[in-house]
């Protein structure tokens, strides 16, 4: 489904540790208007709020990778939603996100959301042919934070992780030097569509996605890391 995006204009720097105040105020608001938090996951680089109280359960989710609040599954059936949506955009102001994304559930919800100045995203197509090496870069995000573009496109996120073994392909000079900075252990990445993706990925082009960018995602890695190092 077509998704919107309404840029922020954030009152403060994007802090992880005001994560759980934020969920607490959150918490509060709904019970007000008898839902709440069900559960909250925590994943490399964002979590995830689920709200119960409705037929169809929504969630929040909190990127640092991409500094954005994303709202999905709640429906606009009356103005309690839409409070909860100005309530969920006046917060991501507050934390420090520089945009906020929902789908469009149907077309009667255009209205409510060219209100708010929302920009129209259509919907993700499919990705078709094979994936090209020489279309897939690598970018920096926020914090460690990485993105994988396609044709100049955002498509995978990337955060660094600890593994128990490297995987298949050779290990670059960025990567040992990362590696014995972080303790030893192998590192890598978790990954995720990115927010912004316009295409529907299949699995085997993601998996060239990130085998064609991994060296690259190291080097960068390895800048952020040594770069700031140095700078202090």
């Amino acid at each position: 489904m077509p998704r919107v995006e309404i840029k922020l204009e954030p009152v403060r720097d994007w802090e992880e540790a005001a994560w759980e105040d934020w969920s607490s105020a959150l918490g509060a608001f709904l019970a007000e208007s008898g839902r709440s938090i069900r559960n909250t996951l925590r994943f490399p680089g964002y979590q995830v709020l689920e709200i119960a109280g409705s037929e169809s359960p929504a969630e929040v989710v909190l990127s640092a990778s991409e500094r954005l609040v994303l709202l999905e599954g709640l429906r606009l059936d009356g103005s309690l939603e839409q409070g909860i949506i100005r309530f969920v955009l006046r917060f991501a102001r507050e934390m420090g996100a520089q945009s906020f994304v929902a789908p469009v559930c149907s077309p009667q919800e255009e209205d409510f959301w060219r209100a708010l100045g929302a920009r129209f995203h259509p919907d993700p197509v499919g990705l078709t042919g094979e994936v090209e090496r020489g279309l897939v870069d690598v970018q920096p995000l926020s914090g460690t934070s990485l993105l994988i573009t396609y044709a100049g496109k955002p498509a995978v996120c990337l955060e660094p992780i600890a593994c128990t073994a490297h995987s298949p392909g050779p290990v670059s000079l960025a990567q040992r030097r990362l590696e014995k900075h972080f303790g030893g252990q192998p590192l890598g990445f978790a990954s995720r569509i990115s927010s912004f993706c316009p295409w529907d990925v299949r699995k085997s082009q993601w998996d060239d996605l990130l085998s064609y960018s991994r060296l690259k995602s190291y080097e960068i890695l390895a800048e952020l890391v040594f770069g700031r190092k140095d700078e202090r």
